[in-house]
């Protein structure tokens, strides 16, 4: 017997969305640090997303330098343990 699940597109769940994406980018940081571990950098990730927006060659030197294994960009998010209430660091 097969299941069937419905997802129906309404103003709270699309609101309540966009809201969890804004809070997800606002508790990131976005981390860049060399090959060898030495941190270079740590920014929020809206600032990130900033700066590759109103100036995409950064953005586009950035990847290249990852590609060529320069640097290591990171973006880390801290999670609330729900069971513990102890915070941990979700990295990506």
């Amino acid at each position: 017997m097969a299941t069937k699940t419905t997802f129906d597109f309404n103003n709270e769940n699309i609101t309540s969305g966009v809201q969890n994406i804004f809070k997800a980018v606002q508790d990131s940081k976005l981390t860049v640090s060399s090959s060898e571990g030495k941190q270079w950098l740590s920014i929020p990730l809206i600032f990130g997303l900033l700066i590759g927006i109103i100036f995409p060659f950064v953005a586009v030197i950035i990847v290249a330098l990852v590609l060529l294994r320069v640097i290591k960009v990171t973006v880390e998010r801290e999670i609330q343990d729900s069971i513990n209430g102890q915070k941990a660091i979700d990295s990506k």
